[in-house]
């Protein structure tokens, strides 16, 4: 399974994924998502097709305000933030539900207690662009772009993005929006 894993999930449970032989992303080793808004995390994990891990209860408002295709996440809230709990209780969810309802649903666990919420009632019946598969395409280093214009590349696909008004600005290749923090 593809994961990606915010910056409050210890690297104990990304190397423990690793060595279950999950493909694990991790925000806090990535230098363009380390500083990257919470939008911003949300998109790359659709983008990529991984399930987003993390124990901000901000993604649970996020994800379920997006569109109707959304990536799925297990949000780890109000439990032990210990990484062998962690790991305990990703291990019990992996072991309990297949990877396709993972991929589909928002996990949040509060202590023992896990609530399944589907995120998508059921698959699109046409594959538009949006939603086929993308080949994985490197993304920029930090150093290679440049500073002046670093506000119009997308910190996603390293497309330059298009103005649409004021502070606002839209990537074509792989649809991100940004925004001032003033909107």
């Amino acid at each position: 399974m593809k994961l990606l894993l915010d910056s409050q999930i210890s690297t104990q449970v990304a190397a423990w994924l690793r060595k279950m032989g999950h493909d694990v992303r991790e925000v806090r080793d990535d230098p363009i998502l380390r500083g990257a808004d919470d939008s911003t995390l949300v998109q790359t994990a659709w983008c990529e097709g991984r399930v987003l891990v993390s124990a901000s209860p901000a993604f649970a408002r996020l994800i379920s305000r997006a569109g109707s295709w959304r990536p799925g996440a297990i949000l780890l809230l109000a439990g032990d933030p210990r990484p062998r709990v962690q790991i305990q209780t990703i291990q019990a969810l992996l072991e309990k539900l297949p990877e396709t309802k993972l991929m589909s649903s928002l996990v949040v666990v509060e202590g023992h207690r896990a609530r399944v919420y589907p995120l998508v009632a059921r698959p699109p019946e046409k594959m538009t662009p949006e939603l086929q598969p993308r080949l994985q395409e490197p993304l920029p280093s930090p150093e290679s772009l440049p500073s002046v214009y670093s506000h119009l590349t997308c910190p996603i696909c390293g497309y330059t993005m298009k103005p649409l008004h004021s502070c606002k600005h839209v990537c074509p290749a792989c649809g991100y929006l940004s925004s001032c923090s003033m909107d």
